[in-house]
């Protein structure tokens, strides 16, 4: 995704490794868990001082949530029951 011409930070896993991409640059997560690897994308954009994308903005805030975060998104309705549903799920 491009906002302004930066690419915005995103996770992927190759060749049994977790990292993180940041414009054309991938550098290596030292992750024990996807979870580590998640707050480390999240960092990034807070590092970097990125807004998360549009149409990820309610994923993003739904994953501060859950890894107990500081919430950057504000809270709606929608990122709210969703969260208790997944929460319940278990």
């Amino acid at each position: 995704m491009r906002d302004n011409g930066c690419t915005q930070p995103l996770l992927f896993r190759f060749d049994g490794r977790m990292w993180v991409k940041l414009d054309n640059t991938a550098a290596a997560v030292h992750a024990a868990s996807v979870t580590d690897a998640f707050e480390h994308l999240l960092s990034c954009f807070f590092v970097l001082n990125v807004q998360y994308p549009q149409e990820l903005w309610l994923v993003y805030g739904f994953l501060e949530r859950v890894l107990g975060l500081k919430a950057s998104v504000t809270k709606s309705m929608r990122l709210s029951e969703f969260h208790q549903e997944v929460m319940c799920v278990q």
